[in-house]
């Protein structure tokens, strides 16, 4: 027994002592006391304090993330809003940029930097970069061939820059409104669009004046022109170069005139102007030109020497006349392609014949005056032969073979003094100068404008540019009347015609001289019937007859031939050149078929007017002049301009050869028929001033000397610049408002421009500022990313200023 007590003894011993920790543990439970720590209260708060600090700077942290992201996916989309301007209505079209570049001869002008036209290619370069992604660019060059290009938009930038590249620097006149044409034409092709233009260049201010005088309309598409900063500088360009009768005089000397202009802020002193003759220089003079603006002229004499002129056909004589160079050199020369003609017959009819003629007994015909002026006959020069050679007929000559003998050859016909002409000679006129013959009527003597207007009106289908009134105004002097009322030649208007400038004299001197003249009698023009009335009298002259002159007139002005012909000239509005001060019309002029007609409603000799005993004659000498020039074919075009030029028969398709001036650049021209009868070539990239040469051969060098004597045919081609783009001056803001264009066109600084701002959008560089944003924002986020050692550091301040009051206490 007693093991087994010892055994139980043990056992609950041992329960007891395993037991007995779990019983002190419930058994001194509730003894332990809270005792409330100041300092473990505020660390507790400050860590729940923390955590939420923490929270939410995980939540700033992700929407600054989110926000960085969205804004630098949005700004690489470089996001655009239309302009809520009144002028610029807003849209939500994507934008179309249709960008004018000036490659015009102002803006070639040379500076240490480079030219301007460059500084204007690099400019329209860099405003591509500031454009929206999603706009569509259109290049238009301002003159020259590629102007007249339309292309579809170009959706790339790269593409748009190699459009720009492509475009040379010309030297024609800027034309501001064809390139707005064609701007809009390319908004129209584009509807889906919104267009706007951008004009990038010198902004020269005869260009924009030319523009506002025109009264432009309102754009629907804005017009912003790119400014520019840079002065003006002084520029001495060769205004006009040329010879006063059009003409030159074989064996005679030749007056070739140059007018030299200077536009600048300092004096230019011995300027060496000089002349040259198939590029051999002939003459040099010097000239002085002081500050501001002025003007020399000076005159070179030249005689052209017979060898020179080829008997089979028309020859032609380039000349040029060049100053020193300056910082726009293409305007310091300028050539001009003389025709050269032994001997050309003009026909005259009045009412005397040369038989009859008598200036002893006082008897002279109606055109004695002019031939005098025309051609000249002393003693000692009746053997010499010269340009006019006069063919005088009466009117009683002026009839049926004889005067087809005489008109068969000749380029103008005068009649004048005539009391009434023929049908005969009406039909014969009227074929002749629908056929390319150049035709001047003068009244004077017994001239009956009631008889004429029977017979020579015909409804517009005779040989009267006006109908005329049945009864003349004033009287002659052989009327005798005590009432006489003279009356001059209106200055008014009078040179706004080429046929009244001369390069010798002045505005001013020019007035006076055709104004000296007294006039007793003339003839009053009125206005044309209606187109009934010619349509009713139009039958009443023979048909046109086939074609027997036996010289070819011009092809620029050849008309189209065929049944309608007659119909189509008649309706050609007659001009009137001038007129006397008292409103009566005393030139009148009217395009016929291929010829011209020039009517003078008073006469020449003394008694119905004081011209022949005054220059003013010089009025008839400078019209008949003209109109013998034009029956020549023309050889000198306005740069820009589309030429049509005859070439000898048998010259074959592929051997047309064009040589550039200066460059010497050739290029092949494609023969083609002008008309039924002529073949030629047409030439429209006349983009340089200078002489072309137009040849049946390559040449072996620029000159082409080397083939001139194996040449079929080589003609020479003078590329004239226009005077008024020499004048450099530029717009300013105040100048440009001055224009007062419509709202549409808008100035606009190029530093500002090509920053990207001022086009007729907002927003468009905003995606510089959403860059920007994006960067401040990840500042801000790496800032919030290291708020946990700033954090620790608020939570031991606010801990330490709490526990210091407990310690001391």
């Amino acid at each position: 027994m007693f093991p087994y007590f010892v055994a139980s003894g043990f056992a609950i011993a041992g329960a007891m002592m395993m037991a007995g920790p779990a019983l002190i543990h419930l058994m001194n439970r509730n003894r332990y006391r809270t005792i409330h720590w100041a300092a473990m209260d505020f660390l507790l708060e400050a860590m729940q304090s923390n955590r939420r600090l923490l929270r939410i700077r995980d939540l700033l942290l992700m929407a600054l993330r989110a926000l960085a992201l969205l804004l630098f996916g949005l700004a690489l989309a470089r996001p655009y809003f239309t302009s809520t301007d009144s002028a610029l209505p807003g849209t939500s079209k994507p934008p179309h940029a249709i960008l004018v570049l000036d490659n015009s001869m102002s803006n070639s002008l040379e500076s240490i930097s480079g030219s301007a036209f460059e500084t204007s290619r690099e400019q329209a370069k860099q405003f591509l970069e500031k454009l929206p992604s999603a706009s569509q660019i259109s290049v238009v060059a301002l003159c020259g061939a590629q102007s007249r290009r339309i292309t579809d938009p170009f959706t790339s930038r790269t593409d748009a820059a190699d459009a720009i590249d492509k475009i040379v620097a010309t030297d024609g006149p800027g034309e501001l409104t064809h390139a707005l044409n064609q701007a809009r034409r390319l908004a129209e092709q584009t509807p889906s669009l919104s267009p706007y233009v951008v004009v990038f260049g010198d902004q020269q201010a005869s260009q924009w004046q030319r523009l506002a005088r025109g009264n432009p309309p309102e754009e629907e598409m804005p017009v912003i022109l790119v400014g520019t900063d840079a002065s003006t500088p002084g520029n001495a360009w060769v205004e006009e170069f040329g010879l006063p009768d059009g003409m030159a005089e074989v064996g005679m000397p030749t007056r070739i005139v140059a007018r030299v202009r200077y536009q600048g802020d300092e004096p230019r002193s011995n300027v060496a102007i000089s002349f040259k003759v198939r590029d051999n220089e002939v003459e040099t003079k010097f000239a002085d030109f002081p500050e501001g603006d002025s003007v020399q002229t000076l005159a070179f004499d030249y005689v052209f020497d017979a060898m020179e002129v080829d008997p089979s056909r028309m020859s032609s004589i380039p000349l040029t006349v060049s100053l020193a160079g300056d910082a726009l050199p293409a305007d310091d020369s300028r050539s001009l392609v003389v025709p050269l003609v032994a001997s050309t017959p003009v026909v005259f009819i009045d009412q005397w014949s040369d038989s009859e003629e008598s200036p002893a007994l006082g008897r002279l015909g109606e055109t004695w005056v002019l031939r005098q002026l025309l051609c000249p006959q002393t003693e000692s020069s009746r053997e010499e032969q010269h340009l006019i050679r006069p063919i005088h007929l009466s009117q009683r000559e002026a009839e049926g073979e004889p005067l087809r003998a005489a008109l068969r050859e000749a380029r103008l016909a005068v009649v004048a003094g005539i009391e009434s002409p023929s049908v005969e000679l009406v039909s014969m006129l009227r074929s002749y100068v629908e056929q390319g013959g150049q035709l001047a009527i003068a009244a004077g003597g017994d001239f009956d404008p009631h008889a004429w207007n029977d017979v020579a009106w015909q409804g517009g289908q005779g040989i009267l540019p006006k109908p005329l009134q049945p009864n003349a105004v004033g009287q002659s002097l052989s009327e005798f009347s005590d009432d006489l009322q003279p009356f001059r030649i209106s200055g008014k208007g009078l040179l706004d015609h080429s046929y009244f400038r001369l390069a010798d004299l002045e505005e001013t001197q020019l007035i006076d001289l055709y104004t000296d003249a007294l006039f007793f009698k003339t003839v009053v023009p009125t206005d044309e019937d209606d187109s009934q009335a010619a349509a009713n009298q139009a039958g009443n002259l023979p048909p046109l007859e086939e074609k027997w002159l036996s010289w070819t007139p011009p092809v620029s002005t050849i008309e189209r031939s065929g049944d309608n012909a007659e119909n189509v000239t008649a309706n050609i509005p007659a001009t009137t050149i001038a007129q006397f001060d008292n409103g009566v019309e005393f030139v009148v002029e009217r395009h016929v078929g291929s010829g011209r007609i020039v009517f003078f409603s008073s006469g020449i000799s003394s008694q119905w007017s004081t011209l022949p005993s005054t220059n003013a004659v010089l009025i008839f000498d400078r019209v008949l002049r003209n109109q013998l020039a034009s029956t020549f074919q023309r050889y000198n075009f306005a740069v820009g301009e589309t030429a049509l030029l005859p070439i000898p028969p048998g010259v074959g398709d592929s051997s047309i050869q064009l040589i550039a001036p200066d460059s010497g650049i050739v290029s092949s021209v494609s023969p083609r028929f002008l008309n039924e009868e002529t073949r030629g070539v047409l030439i429209d990239n006349l983009d340089s001033a200078g002489i072309y040469w137009l040849s049946d051969r390559e040449p072996t060098d620029a000159s082409g000397d080397a083939v001139e004597a194996r040449s079929q045919f080589r003609i020479p081609i003078s590329g004239t610049s226009t005077p008024w783009e020499s004048q450099l001056a530029r717009l300013d803001p105040d100048q440009f408002a001055s224009l007062n264009l419509p709202p549409q066109y808008r100035w606009q600084d190029s530093a500002q421009l090509i920053g990207g701002s001022g086009l007729p959008m907002s927003g468009h560089s905003w995606w510089q500022w959403l860059i920007a944003l994006v960067i401040v924002l990840l500042i801000v986020e790496m800032t919030v990313a290291a708020m946990p050692s700033w954090l620790a550091w608020i939570v031991d301040r606010r801990s330490g200023s709490q526990s210091a009051p407990s310690a001391s206490s």
